[in-house]
């Protein structure tokens, strides 16, 4: 994450004259996927010609996220603060993420339905990038998710599940890829991809594993165990506190080896983790797009449609039981130039037409 020296002069209390973008996400949880969407939605706006000072972010944190990208954040549990930004805005932007799902609660639907209406009803344009959609198990999260795209006046989502999930929806939407992509300044050049054997060579492997429903999380740590080669040096990568958290445990419990973990924040940290890396294997998207970007061959445990959708698009070995299967680079995929071109392009499309 490119952070911001110099934390803006002008005061966080009031939202600026001007707005031209109101941006909304999973931001300011301590998700580092998520933060990597919010930078690369701001980076596509700059490139757009919209400043800095004419965003404002919806954050959990809004202090930290004023902080880190060097817009007005306001909070975003806050109705009569967003009220007041949106009435300012011309733009409201959903910039990436899973944001319409209702396999764990209708909350999120519920919460970005109402901001998308919100804005709807006081003339402000909605639209999204990189999204994911889905999967929507109940009558009522396929309703608010309809009605919310349907006023959107662009939907891109990152994968073809995704895209097939609005389409039964009625939602006209545009392919597209996950925003974090475009971030080709996180790791430079780089080196080509290191080639691997059966086994894993006896240097740096990164490991994620995150919580979820079932048992995936220790079944996949037992075979990434079992897979590494005598003298290998495992690093567990987390991507959020909870992350952190089940390593502990799983640590605690034999089932994974004693090993460090690192929390990653930014983007030097990030750079630091992947360099040098042999090989990694994890459950999380980002963990899987940071993989792609730094060239680290990879095996995926899909935990989610979305990071199996990734796994399918780019080619990378996917373990579902048995014997960990030979991490692969990513293949197939976009480069960070060409998303970079198709998010400019939605973007420029969306700022003019607000001046029609």
């Amino acid at each position: 994450m490119i952070a911001v020296s110099v934390q803006a002069q002008r005061s966080r209390e009031k939202c600026p004259p001007g707005v031209r973008v109101t941006m909304a996400g999973y931001y300011g949880f301590g998700n580092f996927g998520d933060e990597l969407l919010a930078e690369a939605s701001i980076e596509a706006l700059l490139r757009c010609g919209v400043g800095r000072g004419q965003i404002v972010l919806l954050s959990n944190a809004p202090e930290e996220s004023a902080r880190r990208f060097g817009v007005d954040a306001v909070d975003r549990w806050q109705p009569g603060r967003v009220r007041e930004v949106l009435r300012r805005s011309e733009t409201l932007l959903l910039g990436g993420g899973g944001l319409f799902q209702d396999a764990t609660s209708l909350r999120s639907c519920l919460y970005y339905w109402g901001l998308v209406r919100m804005a709807y009803f006081l003339g402000v344009v909605p639209w999204a990038l990189g999204q994911s959609v889905g999967p929507l198990s109940t009558r009522t999260g396929r309703w608010m998710t309809r009605d919310a795209l349907q006023c959107c006046r662009v939907v891109q989502v990152r994968d073809d599940a995704s895209r097939a999930v609005c389409h039964s929806l009625g939602a006209p939407v545009e392919p597209g890829h996950d925003l974090a992509l475009s971030l080709s300044g996180l790791f430079g050049k780089g080196k080509p991809p290191l080639a691997l054997t059966k086994k894993f060579p006896s240097k740096k492997f990164l490991i994620n594993l995150r919580p979820c429903a079932d048992d995936l999380p220790e079944r996949f740590a037992r075979a990434v165990a079992e897979g590494l080669a005598s003298g290998s040096e495992p690093l567990g990568v987390a991507l959020s506190e909870s992350d952190e958290r089940l390593m502990a445990c799983l640590m605690e419990r034999k089932i994974l080896p004693p090993m460090p973990v690192l929390r990653i924040v930014d983007a030097s940290g990030a750079a630091r983790v992947w360099s040098g890396a042999a090989g990694a294997a994890g459950m999380r998207l980002h963990f899987a797009v940071l993989s792609a970007l730094a060239g680290t061959p990879l095996t995926l445990a899909p935990y989610d449609p979305k990071v199996r959708a990734f796994a399918e698009s780019h080619n990378i070995p996917v373990w579902r039981e048995g014997p960990l299967p030979t991490p692969r680079p990513a293949e197939k995929g976009p480069t960070p130039g060409s998303v970079r071109k198709e998010i400019d392009a939605l973007c420029r499309r969306v700022l003019s037409g607000v001046l029609i």
